[in-house]
């Protein structure tokens, strides 16, 4: 985790350097901290193992992160100069065979707040405001009391009708309107 935060905080710098003009003067660029970054949850060879409805293990990786400076506050991407950047990564685990929705995870840096989303697939999402309330809720044998709960907003068969996530361990309990259920047993590093 530490080796994908530098690499990060390396590439925005040198973003921000080679986006700087003399014609603009000084941009400001707004990284997220290394506890902003926690949201993220999956590292780079993160592992999450799922237990479906049949008690078949099902196997996520981490296949990607995507991290890029977006205009701040005011300031849209056709003007001439960006005078503020804000930072936005998103963090995606998906099922090995890719027969289920992908699951990611989203923050969006700004000098005075954070931006925190999840997301099922490429139709549901999210946020976790900072005044949202977690509960305890048990998912298999485990017992865990920070949770956010989540219910869909569709009935649509391949939608989540029921999502659990941490700031620790990610997605704890996916459930579709199709019946379809994953339960987290662990993540892990490869």
């Amino acid at each position: 985790m530490k080796t994908t935060v530098k690499s990060f905080f390396l590439l925005m710098f040198a973003s921000a350097t080679l986006a700087a003009c003399d014609n603009c003067g000084d941009i400001t660029v707004t990284e997220p901290t290394i506890e902003d970054t926690e949201w993220l949850v999956y590292g780079s060879g993160d592992t999450a193992l799922f237990r479906n409805g049949n008690g078949d293990t099902i196997t996520y990786l981490r296949t990607g992160i995507y991290a890029q400076s977006v205009p701040g506050d005011g300031f849209s991407i056709s003007d001439d100069c960006i005078e503020e950047r804000n930072t936005q990564v998103t963090n995606i685990i998906e099922e090995k065979n890719r027969s289920l929705p992908y699951l990611g995870t989203f923050i969006l840096k700004k000098p005075d707040s954070l931006v925190v989303k999840i997301g099922v697939g490429n139709k549901s999402a999210w946020e976790i405001r900072p005044t949202d309330e977690t509960q305890e809720v048990t998912v298999g044998e485990t017992t865990y009391p920070d949770a956010y709960v989540f219910e869909g907003t569709t009935t649509t068969a391949e939608e989540p009708k029921i999502v659990y996530f941490n700031k620790s361990k990610g997605f704890l309990y996916v459930e579709l309107n199709n019946g379809k259920k994953l339960e987290l047993i662990d993540v892990f590093n490869r």
